[in-house]
């Protein structure tokens, strides 16, 4: 990919964690938990771990994710739990 910034290649990296990774308006306080208005970018799962595969600019100090690259991704906001 190209970098939108300074025209030069993009290295393809990988962000990962060992949470849920979401993406939200608002920093969470606590523990990284996406509320009612995030999107889902990876989820967890026991056999691997949650990443979404990113563009790096090193020159520019930029990260891009495409979340249409991503397969299975929930193009939705999270649903309400039923627990209380």
């Amino acid at each position: 990919m190209i970098c939108p910034y300074c025209g030069k290649e993009m290295t393809q990296t990988f962000i990962q964690s060992s949470y849920p990774i979401y993406l939200n308006k608002n920093k969470a306080h606590f523990f990284p938990s996406g509320d009612l208005s995030s999107r889902t970018l990876s989820s967890f799962s026991i056999t691997k771990s949650p990443f979404v595969k990113s563009y790096y600019c090193e020159d520019c100090a930029k990260i891009i994710i495409d979340l249409k690259e991503k397969k299975n991704h929930e193009t939705g906001v999270r649903k309400r739990s039923h627990r209380r």
